[in-house]
């Protein structure tokens, strides 16, 4: 009988399964968390990766993708008037809510895990990004903007807070970890000016110290207006639905400072005025390639009121905190996106049959070319999530004065103390690590979704919106302004050099990272192994030699390179690490992997069989011993 648009065959859908439970997340999961946190959270978290695949969420997903932002009449009423009523989705809307009940960013700060409530929240966070719909933009300002004025309110030092300003950031920071959605602030950042993206020299946005007092307060003290009238044009603003921002403007004295702003002006002689923009007005929305269910603006500011952030002059300072965070953010949602995507790769390998020829057919997961593609993919994504919940627990000790071993007190994990640098070494450590993840894991991230779509054909090509959960398309193409965004990938290489060879704080971070290649490359746990020709000692010894000898314009044309050199040999670090905690045989062959593709290594693939490769490859890519997982002999 001829096939027919009811009949015929149609293929098997995969199932998506809760990444919690995927090997590499597992893995990450034990490395980066201690016993005891493991233990009062490992529920909450599996629970969460079940909620994040859920009916519902993918229900919110699609609805935020067909009902995009949009500005109401244009921007205007009826009658010509501007009213700028920016209009977002109700599926945007509740996703925003659930990632607050969750707190997905409260869960850096409220919880009482010291350095290791970053390492959990990034871990949760992995799970979220997929399936968030970009929502998770505002709430990475939001965790940096907390991170300010969590730091200025904490520090008597701080010159010129009045007490005044004190009960507004107050009130704001509690606004910003808050768990409540009828009360929680997201937050913006904005930089981007049409004179440069990540260079803000040139900004045009100036700010006035003109004091109103004749506007009185109703609503709370997070919405007393500043004495600050901020005046000028901003070129992207990626959070334009958020409760306030955070901005950069430059003084009379021509001194770039930094500045808070709540969105709206809960002011004025009647209730009626309450919710009026605070001198902001949305003159477009921007068209993107992808995430186009976050409302991102050109916005006109017109005597917005607000207040400085720190000293006068101190605006680039201010922003490179938010931008530490940010940055991690960005990685964390990369690599939960390529997560995602090799997880219904992986799924639809084991559904999928192929001709071999003679008129039989087989799984994808006996095809020796497929999944030793797959597998290779697996090797680069473990290395990438290793390094990027590495560089939060580098984060969470930087917030926690680089104590980490007061809170592992009586608690024997080894490994995470090899991991551990001295208190000495955090600063200098986190200001390198989270240019080079970003720059590495962001960038690599967009061609291994693009394998994953690849792995399905020309349905991985389709928007599939009718099974959301299968829609690599879409998070490809959401993907892809992760090296964009929060200093393109040329501009945090050129961070790199910058820093490396900083007069003051280059000679701190080289110190930084040459001990923890040496500390972590001496350590030797239960799953203790020669790697031949892996000597991570002597790779650093030639990444740096090069760092302090080329001049100045070959380290800028090689910057590229000494990133990706720097990155891949951290990972590899990292997974070595983690291969001796239980001696694990497919941990072991991802470390022998990672490292060779990535020329660490001289070591050649050891297998001499079809059978053990393919053995190898299967349990890499969907977990347990290396053992043949598929029905019948390997194929060619």
């Amino acid at each position: 009988m001829a096939s027919g648009a009811d009949r015929g065959f149609f293929q098997q859908a995969p199932s998506l399964e809760n990444h919690f439970h995927d090997a590499t997340y597992q893995r990450c999961f034990k490395l980066f968390l201690p016993a005891h946190v493991i233990s009062a959270t490992q529920h909450e978290v599996e629970s969460l990766g079940d909620k994040v695949i859920s009916d519902q969420i993918f229900r919110w997903i699609s609805d935020a993708e067909r009902n995009p932002p949009f500005l109401r009449g244009s921007g205007r009423d009826v009658f010509g008037q501007w009213a700028g009523e920016l209009v977002t989705g109700e599926g945007w809307r509740q996703l925003q809510d659930f990632g607050i009940k969750k707190g997905f960013v409260a869960t850096g700060y409220d919880t009482e895990y010291g350095p290791f409530s970053r390492p959990l929240q990034f871990l949760r966070l992995l799970l979220w990004e997929p399936s968030c719909a970009n929502v998770t933009c505002p709430s990475a300002m939001q965790d940096g903007a907390a991170r300010v004025l969590q730091t200025h309110l904490a520090s008597t030092a701080r010159p010129g807070m009045s007490d005044e300003q004190r009960l507004v950031f107050q009130a704001a920071l509690q606004r910003l970890l808050s768990r409540d959605p009828k009360t929680a602030w997201t937050s913006g950042q904005w930089m981007t000016e049409r004179t440069g993206g990540s260079d803000v020299s040139q900004t045009e946005t100036r700010a006035e110290h003109k004091p109103d007092t004749s506007e009185a307060v109703v609503g709370g003290e997070e919405t007393r207006l500043g004495p600050w009238s901020i005046n000028g044009f901003k070129w992207f603003s990626s959070a334009t639905d958020s409760q306030m921002t955070i901005l950069l403007a430059n003084t009379p004295k021509g001194a770039l400072s930094a500045f808070f702003a709540p969105m709206r002006r809960g002011v004025g002689g009647s209730a009626d005025n309450q919710g009026q923009l605070n001198g902001v007005r949305i003159q477009r929305l921007k068209d993107k390639v992808g995430t186009r269910s976050l409302p991102t603006a050109e916005l006109v500011l017109e005597d917005m009121r607000a207040w400085m952030i720190g000293e006068e002059g101190h605006g680039v300072r201010e922003v490179r905190t938010i931008l530490a965070i940010t940055r991690v953010h960005s990685a964390v949602a990369a690599v939960g996106y390529v997560g995602r995507g090799l997880s219904i790769a992986r799924a639809y390998a084991r559904v999928r049959d192929i001709s071999e020829g003679k008129g039989r057919r087989t799984k994808l997961t006996d095809s020796v070319l497929h999944m030793h593609t797959l597998s290779g993919m697996f090797v680069q994504y473990r290395g990438m999530v290793m390094l990027t919940i590495f560089t939060s627990y580098v984060l969470g000790l930087s917030e926690h004065n680089g104590d980490g071993s007061r809170a592992m007190a009586g608690e024997k994990n080894k490994v995470l103390d090899a991991l551990t640098p001295p208190q000495e070494h955090v600063a200098g450590l986190i200001r390198i690590l989270t240019q080079l993840t970003k720059a590495y894991v962001c960038q690599e991230s967009v061609s291994i979704l693009f394998s994953c779509m690849e792995a399905l054909g020309g349905v991985g090509y389709l928007n599939n919106a009718e099974q959301e959960h299968l829609n690599i398309s879409r998070l490809w193409r959401d993907c892809a302004v992760l090296p964009i965004w929060e200093g393109t990938t040329n501009v945090l290489c050129t961070d790199f050099i910058k820093t490396v060879r900083h007069p003051a704080a280059g000679k701190e971070t080289l110190d930084a990272l040459r001990s923890f290649v040496r500390k972590a490359a001496a350590f030797q746990g239960p799953g203790h192994a020669n790697l031949p020709g892996w000597d991570p000692v002597q790779r650093w010894n030639v990444i740096e030699r090069r760092l302090l000898s080329e001049s100045p314009d070959e380290l800028m044309r090689n910057a590229r390179d000494h990133v990706w050199q720097t990155a891949q040999l951290l990972s590899s670090l990292l997974l070595y690490a983690d291969a001796q905690t239980d001696g694990d045989p497919v941990a072991c062959d991802v470390h022998r992997r990672f490292a060779q593709c990535s020329n660490i290594s001289l070591d050649s693939d050891p297998m001499t069989s079809l059978e053990a490769s393919l053995g190898m490859d299967s349990a890499i890519v969907y977990g347990g011993r290396p053992a043949h997982q598929g029905q019948g002999r390997p194929r060619l």
